[in-house]
């Protein structure tokens, strides 16, 4: 009798969706999506999307991509960066500007596993806090600020769980 309230969970696990031995069951991940645009005489003047992804358990990290556009402001943003608008003068993370043979103002991704700091990223972004700010060369509109909220928010969840 004993042997069947040993053996039976032990199989349960073992052959279960969980995954739980081959570690595919002890992380959890979760995304955000966020877009803005900053209009200019009813017309989209600069825009922005930002993608989160974060990795919490076995399995720990944090990652970021954007991609910032402008055909008025090619060749004219001077820097980019992610802030929070509540706290503006602090940058969250510096955004680098393309090449002028590209076609857009900044394109990339980062990661905590590269030594970025994407600590509350998730947090901002999701209350609709985050900004992009452009600052160009143009003394008429030296900074062009796009606030991005958040179009797709996702909560914890456990990829190979069943």
């Amino acid at each position: 009798m004993l042997r069947k309230y040993i053996l039976y969970p032990a199989f349960t696990l073992a052959f279960c969706g969980c995954n739980l031995f081959n570690g595919k069951c002890t992380y959890e991940l979760r995304s955000l999506d966020a877009a803005g645009q900053f209009n200019q005489n009813a017309a989209a003047f600069a825009t922005a999307q930002v993608t989160l992804s974060e990795q919490r358990g076995s399995i720990q990290g944090q990652s970021i991509a954007w991609l910032v556009t402008s055909d008025a402001l090619k060749g004219h943003v001077t820097s980019a960066s992610i802030k929070d608008s509540s706290n503006p003068s602090q940058v969250l993370l510096n955004l680098p500007i393309a090449s002028a043979d590209r076609p857009e103002i900044s394109q990339g991704a980062a990661s905590s596993n590269m030594g970025a700091n994407l600590a509350g990223f998730h947090d901002i972004l999701a209350a609709g806090r985050g900004i992009v700010e452009l600052q160009t060369d143009n003394p008429s509109q030296p900074t062009v600020t796009v606030l991005v909220t958040p179009t797709s928010v996702g909560d914890w969840v456990r990829p190979y769980c069943s």
